[in-house]
């Protein structure tokens, strides 16, 4: 087994790379929720392979499918609000899946120059044919976790997403500045 270059304990240390045997290290639990989103992101590109989508039209009939569930009903700006994409990007968007079928429009019911959008029959049965088998085995993994450890294991995801909200500028080598502190004062 190599040596690592740096010591992982060291602030600021890039982890990758430190092949702990041990499986109840942070290293090991980090390789962990990398790995997962590695098979995340696969998973992902066969669902888009699958109903001939992309990314963000999957994001976007999901969030509809979600909205309807919710007893909600979603126009294009809030789609775009959802989906951080803009007017014209969403005006193609909602245009490519009305044209697959995936989507249809309608005027408000109260302001008729305003559209609503609905995820089609046709979008829910092809969601569900792709992800209902996947969804259903992720549950019951989940379901087979005690209480404790369903709240453990939210807290340490809300906690790395906390982690990797920040924005952080790259440090310098040899740069012991602290985050915010302006040098030139």
């Amino acid at each position: 087994m190599s040596q690592p270059i740096a010591d992982p304990s060291t602030p600021g240390t890039y982890w990758d790379g430190f092949e702990d045997e041990a499986t109840d290290t942070a290293t090991a639990v980090l390789k962990a929720v990398r790995d997962f989103r590695r098979i995340d992101v696969a998973m992902r590109r066969r669902t888009q392979a699958a109903l001939k989508i992309n990314d963000t039209d999957l994001l976007a009939i999901r969030q509809l499918i979600r909205a309807e569930r919710a007893g909600q009903s979603m126009g294009p700006k809030d789609l775009s609000a959802c989906l951080g994409i803009s007017s014209a990007a969403t005006a193609k968007l909602l245009s490519r899946l009305t044209r697959t079928g995936h989507v249809r429009r309608e005027p408000h019911a109260v302001d008729r120059r305003a559209q609503v959008v609905h995820a089609t029959p046709r979008a829910h049965l092809e969601v569900r044919r792709v992800l209902g088998d996947v969804h259903q085995r992720m549950l019951a993994i989940a379901e087979g976790l005690s209480v404790a450890d369903r709240r453990a294991v939210v807290s340490f995801l809300d906690g790395m997403g906390a982690a990797m909200s920040v924005v952080e500028q790259p440090r310098t080598e040899g740069s012991s500045r602290s985050p915010g502190r302006n040098p030139l004062r």
